[in-house]
């Protein structure tokens, strides 16, 4: 949306703030957990699985067998898992209102598509076929939905991914309880398939280790590791690590039986347990680089879900009453609307009401569906029915509708007699009910809300209010937070724009359209000025142009003095708009619309005491391409919010379909309060840092950083190509981008693709569609704060009315973790001299958590990992540091930018010697974030895979307590070597000697936002400061572009190690042709020196 204002208006400087605040201020969902499940008893009731309206009927009897077969499976094995604490009691199976064949045990109630648990719907590019759970929030945090197939719940998946009903009960873990799996990912470096583990109390190499495969299980796993074209054993890469080749594919049978959240690399009937505390029978891997340690910081999956409300303080205790679930077919509804309307008398105050009879006439005469049922109330200090309840059936009923609605308000405030005069009298007993509750006021006559709570909630009635001016009451969220509805805020200085976006938010109640005859908005324009004409120019994508609607609205009709017109791309004119008194607004509507850039054109009077507010929808183009669509919300939901202690996230999901959009531009305004306080706006990231959980799937993401006081805030996004954003549609072959074919040896006939996906959402360029140039426009909800940290400070260059910015006196927001922390040895052939390049990199992370420019980084490296955890970090003095400060100001950047350093550092790399770095961020304010992730660099030939034997084995492959590995519960990545010889470098030993910026450079961590790289080279001088007594090795940070003598080595030393290499590969040859074949031992891959 473009707002623009005229120079020369004595007004404009407060204009341009009112409008900044409209434009801002357009709301939507604001629910961050719709579903209604609930465990009652040890029991799930309410669970809705909901077909997909583009899934053609025809297919209706064998996906609703096979949902009825995998929820029975799916409810025994919950309740085996959870220590028969909780099993699948009622569950509806929802179908669309567009079947007509399919035989159905009721109508639904207030089931919906979008508020659903479990989705079928067609298969997303990347995952394909493969079930999945949209995660986008962090530990604890419940997921959106679970996405399955009708190909798989119908086809024969079952030797990949096992039977459905565990991979149902995996799934609903992620969903309900927030957990993670407990597995690698092939290619992803952030949870790699396979980690390395200290191994000194087997015998093993001091500083030395053996390769494990990642996941979690109380007993050794058994398995075949297959290499390069499926030949068995694995090659080492440069760094003594497994290629990309290598796989690890778990027997069938097995002696362990967790953990089920290793499901399916593990695929076992044994495997029935989640991982627990170290102490429990199923002791978890707290060193595994899994996402749930990363994400959990280490906690076991029985750990997070005891702190749900499903379990906590010893909710739902063991039963041994367990029934088989009752699963019902309903079929969506058409939805039948009260709206309840505030007419008491402070809705006079600034036209409240006028603004609102003008939307709902247009609601009613253009947006509501057909077949949908409205009921009017007006209340005040009682209710009224202003008009019954009506089907929409034709434009006569539409009018009569509209036409019912006055604009006489007095008297005082009772929401309650609203609300229950809609409960009780107009939607007792019908399907699909939905309220929509517009209010200024507080409540000040009874009933109150508090007094008709309980009628509300058991009527199962969604209720979504709308919060008019800053006075409306604040129970109004805890409304929409009982009935799992949602929450809008109006601004009085909006014209109609917010209150219009709350009238179309109740929409997504009704049944969904096809995407062929859904809308989407492409274009929002507000002008308010001196100027005599104004115009606009908008984008019609490749996605859409049918039936392409403009509308222009004002407040004052004579206001337009010439009608409104489109100039196609071609530069030909499209007339011919049509006028309705009764709302000030003039449409045109072209059939087709072409590709490229349109503009618009209309005169206006010259007044900046009026405006012309314009939008443009459209419908997909081709039946057979889905529209690029999205969708905005914010993670606190309908219910007040602490700033002091929560962590508010804004999200937007861009997808044409099921397939995401990356590297586009998405924005986010938020809108305090006040309304004269300016919005903030934040540039949204899909990079997997920060807010943002993976990079690459078309979500969008970041904290809520900046607050002006307690009070309503509102949140709209506006998403751009940027000229660099592309559709994922997925491979042109299974093997491409890491996703490649198990081998059909173990597997049979049966293409199955490596398990998907880990911190990055792989893109194959070569299948990847281009955009062009698109704009998109999404409201994103109304958080309500209770209470913020810090008051605000006075800002002179705010517009008079303002109350000031929203600069803390108090800083206590530190910086983000940082998670993709990489480190490597630039030439591991020099790993035998006394001085190599090593070079680091990671994504940039902020002041405020994921916003601002981190003052500082201290990094750290160490011989023992334990000395680089969240509790022992910084603590010895004698681990080597590298202080990235103020001083260094070419690697402090916006957070999200990637940052890279290459340093030499002058001290031998000790065979079999592992050498790990972690990093915290220092905002200006001191605050320190949590640690990064592990990284490291080691010799790699004294690395050793691990020996797997015998399925009789007790012994579990880690030890059991921290002592013993060296490593806390709170950890991540799995390396343990022994405690060796570390410096310290401390802040004024560094100094920037040359910096420069890369462009274009490919970002292998999925930075699809901003692929911008900051090379810096820093150096150490001996002489600038006292190196501790006990340091015999040092650091040095050089230009890159320095050479070092001591590096070149001679040509005839060249000669001889190729001669020794080839000499080595034959012997291992001769050996590896000696192999038996059958069940493969680890202990064959012995290191070079042992031959």
């Amino acid at each position: 949306m473009v707002i623009n204002t005229n120079a020369n208006s004595s007004k404009m400087k407060t204009w341009v703030y009112r409008y900044l605040l409209l434009w801002a201020m357009g709301v939507a969902v604001a629910t961050v957990d719709a579903s209604r499940v609930q465990l009652v008893d040890n029991g799930y009731e309410g669970v809705v699985v909901a077909i997909s309206r583009e899934i053609n009927e025809t297919l209706g009897p064998p996906i609703i067998q096979a949902i009825t077969e995998m929820i029975q499976e799916a409810s025994r094995k919950l309740f085996r898992a959870t220590h028969y604490r909780a099993y699948f009691r009622h569950v509806k199976i929802l179908i669309p209102k567009s079947w007509t064949n399919t035989l159905v045990n009721n109508t639904a109630l207030s089931e919906n598509y979008e508020d659903s648990d479990i989705r079928i719907d067609h298969m997303n590019s990347v995952y394909q076929n493969q079930p999945y759970t949209h995660q986008p929030g962090g530990c604890g945090v419940s997921g959106k939905y679970i996405h399955l197939t009708p190909k798989y719940l119908t086809g024969k998946f079952q030797a990949w991914l096992g039977s459905r009903g565990k991979v149902l009960l995996v799934e609903w873990a992620k969903l309900r309880w927030g957990v993670f799996d407990e597995l690698g990912y092939q290619g992803d470096e952030s949870f790699p398939p396979f980690y390395i583990l200290d191994d000194r109390e087997n015998g093993g190499h001091f500083g030395g280790g053996k390769i494990y495969p990642t996941y979690c299980a109380d007993k050794v796993v058994e398995g075949q590791q297959i290499g390069k074209r499926g030949h068995r054993g694995c090659d080492l890469n440069a760094q003594g690590e497994p290629d990309q080749n290598c796989r690890f594919f778990p027997h069938r049978d097995q002696i362990a039986s967790s953990s089920l959240m290793s499901h399916p690399f593990i695929i076992s009937d044994t495997v029935v347990d989640f991982c627990d505390d170290q102490q429990s029978d199923h002791p978890h891997n707290s060193v595994a680089p899994t996402k749930q340690n990363r994400f959990c910081g280490g906690r076991s999956v029985w750990s997070v879900m005891n702190d749900h409300p499903d379990f906590q303080a010893g909710a739902n205790p063991p039963t041994d009453r367990y029934l088989d679930p009752v699963i019902e077919l309903v079929q969506h509804t058409d939805a039948h609307y009260a709206l309840v309307l505030d007419y008491s008398g402070s809705m006079n105050d600034h036209y409240r009401i006028h603004k609102l009879r003008k939307t709902a006439r247009r609601w009613l005469l253009h947006e509501v569906a057909q077949g949908s049922y409205v009921a009017i109330i007006r209340f005040s200090k009682e209710a009224n029915l202003v008009h019954p309840l009506t089907k929409v059936a034709d434009e006569e009923s539409r009018r009569a509708l509209a036409d019912s609605l006055g604009t006489t308000a007095d008297g005082s405030t009772s929401i309650g007699a609203g609300l229950y005069f809609a409960v009780k009298t107009i939607l007792n007993n019908v399907t699909n009910p939905v309220i929509l509750l517009i209010t200024d006021g507080k409540e000040n006559e009874n009933p109150r809300i508090e007094d008709i709570k309980k009628n509300v909630v058991e009527s199962r009635i969604r209720v979504v209010t709308v919060a008019f001016g800053p006075e409306a009451d604040p129970k109004l969220e805890d409304i929409a937070q009982w009935t799992g509805g949602k929450t809008f805020t109006v601004n009085d200085l909006d014209e109609g724009l917010m209150l219009e976006d709350a009238f179309e938010g109740v929409l997504t109640y009704q049944p969904p359209p096809t995407k062929f005859n859904s809308s989407v908005m492409i274009h929002e324009h507000v002008y308010i000025g001196n100027d005599t004409f104004t115009s606009g120019t908008f984008n019609v994508d490749f996605s859409i142009g049918r039936n392409l609607r403009f509308r222009l609205d004002t407040n004052d009709q004579p206001h337009v003095t010439q009608l409104p017109h489109l100039i196609r791309p071609d530069g030909s004119v499209v007339e011919g708009s049509e006028f309705d008194p009764l709302t000030y607004s003039w449409s045109i509507t072209v059939p087709m619309a072409e590709e490229g850039e349109w503009q618009w054109k209309v005169g206006v009077s010259g007044s900046d005491e009026n405006f012309v507010r314009v939008k443009v929808t459209a419908q997909t183009r081709d039946p057979k391409v889905e529209p690029i669509t999205t969708k905005a919300w914010v993670s606190s939901g309908a219910r007040d919010v602490s700033a002091k202690t929560e962590r508010i996230i804004i999200y937007a999901e861009v997808k044409q379909g099921n397939n995401p959009v990356v590297n586009a531009n998405v924005s986010a305004l938020v809108t305090p309060p006040n309304d004269f306080d300016p919005p903030e706006v934040y540039f949204l990231l899909d990079n997997g840092q920060g807010a943002d959980t993976q990079a690459g799937d078309g979500v969008y993401s970041r904290y809520m950083t900046k607050y002006y006081g307690a009070g309503r805030y509102s949140v709209k996004a506006q998403v751009t190509d940027g000229g660099q954003a592309v559709i994922n549609r997925g491979f042109l072959t299974a093997t491409s981008q890491g996703r490649r074919r198990r081998s059909p040896a173990f597997y049979g006939d049966l293409e199955s693709p490596d398990y998907c996906c880990g911190s990055v959402i792989p893109l194959d360029r070569d299948t990847a569609v281009n955009t062009s140039s698109f704009n998109r426009v999404a409201v994103a909800g109304s958080i309500m704060v209770a209470e913020v940290s810090t008051p605000k400070v006075p800002d002179a260059d705010v517009p008079e009315g303002s109350t000031g910015s929203a600069a803390p006196p108090q800083d206590l927001m530190p910086p983000c973790e940082v998670r993709d922390l990489r480190v490597s040895l630039t030439d591991p052939s020099t790993s035998h001299l006394s001085s190599h390049n090593i070079s680091l990199s990671w994504t940039a992370t902020g002041d405020d958590l994921d916003s601002g420019i981190a003052s500082g980084y201290l990094i750290l490296m160490s011989t023992d990992a334990h000395e680089l955890t969240e509790v022992n970090f910084g603590r010895d003095p004698n681990d080597l540091s590298l202080i990235l400060d103020p001083n260094t100001v070419e690697l402090l950047v916006e957070s999200g930018s990637r940052i890279k350093v290459t340093t030499i550092v002058e001290m031998d790399l000790n065979s079999g010697e592992t050498y790990f770095f972690a990093l915290r961020a220092v905002d200006k304010a001191g605050l320190t974030s949590p640690v990064s992730n592990l990284a490291m660099i080691h010799k790699p030939d004294l690395l050793e895979f691990m020996t797997f034997t015998s399925a009789s084995d007790d012994d579990a492959y880690f030890p059991a307590t921290e002592e013993e590995i060296g490593y806390p519960a709170s950890g991540f990545t799995a390396y343990s070597p022994p405690l060796e010889n570390e410096i310290h470098l401390s802040t004024s030993e560094v100094e920037v000697l040359a910096s420069e910026e890369v462009l274009g450079e490919e970002n292998p961590e999925g930075d699809w936002s901003n692929e911008t790289e900051i090379v810096s080279t820093v150096s150490w001088d001996p002489g600038a400061g006292e190196q501790p007594q006990d340091a015999s090795p040092s650091l040095a940070l050089v230009p890159e572009s320095a050479e070092d003598p001591s590096l070149a080595i001679p040509i005839w030393a060249i000669a001889v190690i190729v001669v020794f290499i080839v000499l080595i590969g034959v012997l291992v040859a001769v050996v590896l042709s000696k192999r038996r074949y059958g069940k493969f031992d680890f202990g064959d891959l012995r290191p070079l020196s042992q031959f």
